[in-house]
């Protein structure tokens, strides 16, 4: 199973272009940042991106992973929203069971 950290990581250096930045934006070191990366090419068998020096690209394995971090938040934030509509419905009925209860003992 892929780390989440390392997902975050990976998504972080993406949107940065930069190991210095993202370390900085994560409150990691830089060879953390690296490490990260290595340790996801290592898991995957492929390498993910392309250094040039302070910036990188992605190779399209890279692009293929960054589309499923893509979803896997979609899909997380939809299982929040999803959720809260359980606590919020669980909530109301709790609610109206002690009202049902109040009323009928009355």
């Amino acid at each position: 199973m892929l780390n989440t950290q390392h997902l975050i990581t990976f998504k972080a250096l993406v949107e940065t272009g930069s190991f210095t930045k993202t370390a900085k934006l994560l409150g990691l070191t830089q060879p953390a940042v690296s490490q990260h990366i290595q340790k996801l090419e290592r898991e995957l068998g492929e390498p993910l991106l392309i250094r040039h020096g302070r910036t990188t690209d992605m190779t399209p394995a890279g692009e293929v992973l960054l589309q499923h971090i893509t979803e896997l938040e979609a899909c997380y934030q939809d299982f929040i929203t999803s959720w809260q509509s359980h606590l919020e419905q669980s909530h109301f009925e709790g609610k109206s069971d002690e009202m049902f209860k109040a009323i009928k003992s009355a």
